[in-house]
């Protein structure tokens, strides 16, 4: 009987430990100004914002996910170009391939994928604008040259990533902006 008291006592005693534990860890989380990924605080002048992807060759994608990231944030997208709202433009988009490195025969085995695209905003009404800044990423990718269907979808993959990545550093630099 004393046994069974002793380990009930021991679950409750355990039990308090972890929320406590987790209480305090939420609470410092919350004190170091963390946040979910997503939600970013942007400036007052880009409450409603125009994305400008004109000068881009292969928008769709790219300003679908920057759309939807902004959506996220709170801030209102305008289908037209006016004096109040805050025009964020795509200037341009680079994707390149170097070579790396080579094998006993000359064949690439390594390569350096860079995905860049170039951005500014300008919001009339409140004086507000970012000028032009490029936000570039480099990834290493190693050519397999027995599997040359798989590096090709390796390297589709490796720009899908790079693209995401660019669009979170695009709003990251939104955000500086405060």
């Amino acid at each position: 009987m004393k046994l069974n008291h002793y380990y009930f006592l021991n679950a409750q005693l355990r039990k308090r430990i972890s929320v406590t534990t987790l209480i305090t860890l939420i609470l410092l989380l919350v004190s170091c100004g963390f946040q979910m990924r997503g939600a970013y605080q942007l400036p007052a002048a880009m409450q409603t914002t125009y994305v400008d992807t004109s000068a881009l060759v292969q928008s769709s994608t790219l300003s679908r996910v920057l759309i939807r990231r902004l959506k996220a944030s709170d801030i209102k997208i305008s289908n037209v170009p006016s004096a109040n709202v805050a025009i964020l433009k795509l200037l341009n988009e680079h994707k390149t391939k170097r070579i790396i490195s080579v094998d006993s025969i000359g064949r690439a085995r390594e390569y350096t994928l860079t995905y860049a695209i170039s951005f500014n905003v300008k919001a009339l009404d409140a004086e507000f604008e970012i000028a032009d800044q490029e936000v570039r990423i480099d990834r290493d990718f190693v050519f397999d040259t027995q599997d040359v269907l798989g590096n090709s979808r390796e390297e589709s993959r490796l720009y899908e990533e790079m693209r995401v990545d660019v669009i979170r550093l695009i709003m990251l630099r939104l955000q500086s902006q405060l």
